[in-house]
């Protein structure tokens, strides 16, 4: 009680933001969830503030997500229905006795249960598998050692994983706005003529995993989908190359991660939900932040006087 008292922002900015998505008929249950959990995190103390650090650009990220649909449809410049089609046809075409078809359209010609199945999960878990990496770097990464780096190297570093998340999330929701893409479901049902914003999120391939599990499972989650036409970049390939690069970076979990990012590229063409090109944007976008990020984060604790082991000046220092 006395951190209410003496902190009372946190729980007045929440309970406006309920306020403001009842008036708007846009309170929902994952966002009262998050934005509880986050006010419960925070005045929890010193055992929780720490995992309110770590997760806050998780929470931030979610909730500014949400909010796009309420003005999306004001700042979207034209959609691209048509351009990512050709690019992929023309550069990745399959030639078949249908004629030159993009990767999406040879796969949704071969699928197989067994991929379904490895494929949704795969779409199920990408978020968490990065958020689960990240806590392993940010909590007990020095309880399992590495002969590579000291793991002081690591917790210094570390918090900088999930603010990355945060900053490829948000170039990412830019470029849906100065560049809005059809995803390639959208062309299967509609075609390449001009793009409607009126259409709900689609299943796409997910709707076989739904089938073979006989549960809604994507339906339910792409039904609260904030955009349709933001195919690109693909940003279920940018977090796990995020996490390979800190896998690498941090000289742990890098098998893990490679494969997870291997199977994320190919699951998102199999369930017809990105072309190759949003691959390629989004796994640019994924260095881009990474670097930077690893760069500025480095830049900051050297100006607080901190020195990172196994760093230039680390040795500079012996």
């Amino acid at each position: 009680m006395k951190n209410l008292t003496k902190n009372w922002w946190p729980f007045a900015t929440y309970v406006a933001y309920l306020l403001i998505l009842y008036q708007l008929r846009g309170l929902r249950d994952d966002l009262i969830v998050v934005s509880t959990l986050a006010l419960i995190l925070y005045y929890g103390g010193p055992k929780t503030r720490p995992v309110f650090q770590f997760l806050l650009p998780l929470f931030l990220t979610h909730i500014i997500y949400d909010t796009q649909r309420y003005y999306a449809d004001f700042i979207r410049m034209a959609v691209h229905v048509e351009e990512p089609y050709v690019f992929d046809k023309f550069f990745f075409g399959i030639e078949t006795a249908q004629g030159r078809l993009t990767p999406n359209e040879w796969w949704q010609l071969h699928t197989h249960s067994i991929l379904d199945f490895i494929c949704g999960i795969a779409y199920i878990i990408f978020i968490p598998v990065y958020v689960i990496c990240a806590a392993l770097w940010r909590f007990w990464y020095s309880k399992i050692g590495t002969a590579l780096r000291p793991p002081r190297s690591i917790l210094l570093r570390s918090p900088q994983v999930m603010w990355a998340f945060f900053w490829v999330n948000m170039l990412g929701y830019s470029t849906y706005y100065w560049y809005p893409a059809s995803p390639p479901w959208y062309v299967a049902l509609y075609g390449l003529g001009p793009a409607r914003l009126d259409v709900p999120a689609n299943l796409a391939g997910c709707a076989r995993f739904d089938a073979l599990l006989g549960l809604p499972i994507f339906e339910n989650w792409y039904g609260r989908s904030a955009d349709v036409h933001g195919a690109i970049p693909s940003l279920h390939i940018a977090y796990p190359l995020m996490a390979v690069y800190y896998a690498f970076r941090f000289g742990s979990l890098k098998t893990f991660t490679t494969v997870f990012y291997l199977l994320m590229c190919f699951s998102a063409v199999y369930l017809n939900h990105h072309y190759v090109l949003d691959i390629l944007w989004g796994s640019f976008y994924a260095l881009l932040v990474a670097f930077s990020t690893d760069m500025i984060w480095n830049w900051l604790l050297k100006r607080r006087g901190i020195i990172v082991p196994g760093t230039s000046e680390d040795l500079a220092s012996i």
